[in-house]
């Protein structure tokens, strides 16, 4: 397969992602960067995201973050966060850009690392962390869900999961 083909299906099964990941859709959230093992994203500090102190919730910065960490880790393979570290160093101001951004530190076969950091709009620091991903086995859900079904070509595996269910329910009838 030519470079460029390997460049159109990694940043289609990005896309996949980020169209797919109803969280970063609610929260209006944009794809500013993304490649093999990186990731940035923003988010605008809407009123709907101020916590009682008139600022930024922190759970904004960490769904930035967490949202960078996402599409990094599953760029190329199928992953779950089990693990996050991020300190909280500025508030968000409202009205203002957060930039949500992770680098993969670490790739292994069991595990991955990343770096994340979440910055304001004028470059400030808002955040700093690390997160850890476990790759999926192969075929882990079966052809279900967005990532599967962006690099399967498939609208849906619905269906696919219809019939593995009524196999299952057979089998245990048998018995």
């Amino acid at each position: 397969m030519r470079a460029a083909d390997n460049k159109e299906k990694l940043m289609d099964r990005i896309q996949a992602i980020f169209q797919g990941d109803r969280l970063i859709q609610d929260f209006g959230m944009k794809l500013l960067d993304a490649r093999e093992g990186y990731a940035k994203v923003s988010v605008v500090v809407e009123e709907r995201f101020l916590n009682a102190h008139n600022i930024g919730h922190g759970v904004l910065l960490f769904a930035a973050a967490d949202a960078a960490f996402a599409l990094s880790v599953n760029a190329t393979v199928d992953a779950v966060g089990v693990q996050w570290s991020l300190n909280v160093f500025r508030a968000a101001k409202p009205g203002e850009t957060v930039i949500g951004e992770s680098r993969i530190i670490h790739a292994g076969r069991q595990s991955m690392v990343c770096e994340l950091t979440v910055t304001a709009g004028d470059g400030r620091v808002l955040a700093k962390g690390q997160s850890t991903a476990l790759p999926l086995p192969s075929r882990a859900f079966q052809g279900t869900g967005t990532i599967a079904s962006a690099s399967e070509g498939k609208a849906t595996g619905t269906s696919k999961a219809r019939s593995t269910t009524k196999a299952k329910k057979r089998r245990v009838a048998k018995r």
